[in-house]
């Protein structure tokens, strides 16, 4: 990996470092065809949740993974950030809840 993906594991890993495991479990979903490991999502999520790990499969050698769940807070500040539509935060458990408000409304 380069530098500069090095740091942005490094200074996710500090913001891990002071928040403790989020109670309720958030499932993030990363499409690593799409993912460019631009890092962006990196950068912005608020508990270190992702990290950058070298990845031969994809064409640019470095991809995200999600190395720490727990730690998801479940904001989808990642998912807003990713300009390729690479990562999604429970987007099961949407989908369900948008459902059930159409059912609601019938």
């Amino acid at each position: 990996m380069e530098k500069f993906e090095l740091q942005a594991n490094e200074e996710a890993l500090a913001r891990r470092a002071k928040k403790k495991p989020f109670p309720k479990r958030n499932k993030i979903t990363v499409v690593p065809v799409y993912c460019k490991g631009c890092s962006l999502c990196v950068d912005v999520c608020p508990t270190g949740t992702l990290l950058l790990e070298d990845d031969p499969e994809n064409k640019f050698g470095v991809s995200i993974k999600v190395d720490a769940e727990e730690y998801c807070i479940g904001c989808k500040m990642c998912e807003d950030r990713c300009p390729d539509f690479a990562i999604f935060v429970n987007y099961e458990d949407n989908e369900n809840e948008n459902v059930k408000v159409e059912e609601g409304k019938q």
